[in-house]
């Protein structure tokens, strides 16, 4: 069956004009005004650091360039990815006589979580077959199966993990199409109605369902851990695919066999979704984003869960930047290069906030032989930017939100994600020293405890720092004066 059988389309809603509706014009426009305001007020605040003299360490004013130069580069980028964010139409019926096998993937989780997720994927419309890949090879998983109806593969050892796992499976079952679950996502009925057809066009490689979690009310953690999502699973990832780039997540993806084939399966390591979308796209297999909630799963319910998940996932993703990305650019789109750059960077913000946190430490503890700093003209000449940033933000994703997604302010996050940056920051230089680090899959039930004191200790270090430092410094002599 050939692509113009089943075109992609794009939604065209009554009263649009070049497929853009009225909606989706006024929020490009608001967008196109905020970025071009973002990018001044940038220019503004840096322009301010550049004054002669204003930096005395030159070691500290080379770290602050390079942490200007990034943030500069990941917010074009990314607002780049806003602007060009849009809806798909309507998929194509999912009637192209392709087989699917469902993929449950489970290793040691409880057994109620297990049976909520199989039973839903059996529920699936649709012909498919459903197993559940147990790596831990639990007899009381094994009867769960046989009782729902379901396949029941597991293996020996558990090489490769997640992606040895399914990679097993692979060599299992002959469905011309997969479909992978993690153990805490629970799909729709509809799942296969909504993704299924986008493969009848042959060129189509995966179709990756969008990400929304339905455990927000746990706790802090958990809405800020959800909410945390919302930009990247919703404007993000659309203007991702009107690029072509969009990229596995892990769960909740439609993947052609053949395609995984031709790559030799799916690629292991800590971030292996991410590396077997880079070699699907440098390999010429299109991809497609359903921004639909489709299967709601489990986001971190504690700081652990998340603080685990991130040092995972931070150490994985630059692994990624250092080796595949520089591998496979060449034979990638500019677009597919444009987002990979921007998902596999996003994790420097964790280094970005700790040169920050020892540029404040130096200051304090140093002074004028630091910097010549009046703070008053600092937050003027910052203020524009970040009321920039964050506009521009949550303006993005109030335009190319799903409606189950909140418009309100989204403050959580902002909290969460900059208070990551130790962990973020050793991911960094264990993927630059070539550290290993051994997998462990994301907590799925919060602990007793949802602060535990050995993830937080570094913050918890830096702040009383800061805090002590403040009083000695305002009461010094030199600094009386309003510059230090």
């Amino acid at each position: 069956m050939s692509s113009a059988q089943h075109p992609v389309q794009w939604d065209r809603p009554r009263g649009s004009i070049f497929g853009w509706s009225r909606h989706e014009r006024l929020g490009q426009a608001v967008l196109q005004i905020l970025m071009l305001g973002g990018l001044g007020a940038l220019l503004y605040y840096y322009s301010w650091w550049r004054s002669p003299g204003r930096i005395v360490t030159p070691w500290l004013a080379l770290l602050l360039a390079g942490a200007a130069v990034y943030t500069l580069a990941q917010l074009i980028a990314s607002w780049s990815l806003y602007f060009a964010a849009r809806r798909r139409g309507a998929p194509p019926p999912p009637d192209i006589g392709l087989t699917v096998d469902v993929f449950v993937t489970a290793c040691g989780e409880p057994v109620w979580l297990v049976e909520r997720s199989l039973t839903a994927a059996l529920a699936i419309r649709g012909q498919h077959r459903t197993w559940l890949l147990d790596d831990a090879d639990d007899p009381e998983l094994e009867a769960l199966a046989e009782r729902l109806g379901a396949g029941y593969l597991t293996r020996e050892g558990g090489e490769g993990r997640k992606a040895g796992n399914v990679n097993a499976a692979l060599e299992r079952t002959d469905g011309d199409a997969i479909l992978i679950f993690d153990v805490d996502h629970v799909p729709t009925p509809e799942y296969l109605e909504r993704t299924l057809g986008y493969l009848g066009d042959p060129n189509v490689g995966f179709v990756q369902g969008m990400l929304t979690f339905y455990n927000g009310e746990q706790g802090f953690i958990a809405r800020a851990a959800t909410e945390s999502s919302f930009d990247y699973y919703n404007p993000t990832c659309m203007g991702s695919d009107r690029v072509g780039s969009a990229s596995l997540v892990g769960t909740n993806a439609l993947i052609r066999r053949k395609a995984l084939e031709s790559i030799g399966g799916y690629r292991p390591g800590l971030a292996e979704d991410l590396a077997t979308s880079i070699a699907l796209h440098a390999a010429s297999w299109r991809s497609v984003y359903v921004a639909e909630p489709l299967a709601p799963g489990l986001s971190p319910a504690d700081a652990t869960s998340w603080f685990t998940q991130q040092l995972k996932w931070s150490r994985g993703v630059f692994e990624l930047l250092l080796t595949d990305y520089p591998r496979y650019f060449g034979r990638l789109t500019w677009g597919q290069r444009l987002s990979y750059l921007v998902r596999m960077t996003y994790y420097w913000l964790g280094p970005v906030v700790a040169v920050h946190v020892v540029f404040l430490l130096a200051l304090l503890f140093g002074g004028s032989g630091v910097a010549k700093i009046d703070f008053q003209e600092y937050l003027i000449h910052i203020a524009p930017a970040a009321v920039c940033v964050l506009l521009i933000r949550q303006i993005a994703i109030r335009f190319w939100r799903h409606p189950s997604v909140s418009p309100s302010f989204l403050w959580r996050p902002w909290i969460l994600v900059p208070a990551t940056w130790p962990v973020y920051t050793l991911g960094w230089m264990m993927a630059l020293l070539r550290m290993p680090l051994s997998f462990r899959a994301t907590g799925k039930t919060p602990t007793a405890r949802e602060f535990p004191l050995g993830w937080l200790l570094p913050q918890l270090v830096t702040s009383a720092l800061l805090v002590g430092a403040s009083p000695t410094r305002s009461g010094s002599p030199r600094t009386a004066a309003p510059r230090c």
